[in-house]
């Protein structure tokens, strides 16, 4: 995972990567890009769905990975509530 640093020194965007439908309601998979001083980024995800919401930054410093993980998620129809622990086996594998 990335490294934790200040908030004001990063800047988040958002892009959506995907919509795919769970049981009848879209979800929405985000792409988060954190730019720290212009001089690297880090990505992580954004799911939500009905409501919910789960954002998780910082995950990885390798965009082809984190695009592989936004993959995965999109094929499974992975729910804001189901998205941290896929993830965490993601992050171990």
């Amino acid at each position: 995972m990335c490294d934790n640093r200040q908030k004001e020194e990063i800047e988040v965007r958002a892009f959506l990567v995907g919509r795919r439908p769970c049981r009848g309601v879209p979800v929405d998979y985000f792409l988060l890009v954190e730019e720290w001083d212009a001089l690297w980024e880090c990505y992580g995800i954004r799911v939500e769905s009905g409501g919910e919401r789960t954002e998780i930054p910082g995950i990885t410093a390798s965009q082809s990975g984190i695009l592989s993980l936004l993959s995965k998620l999109m094929r499974g129809s992975v729910t804001p509530v189901a998205a941290r622990d896929v993830v965490e086996d993601w992050l171990l594998e």
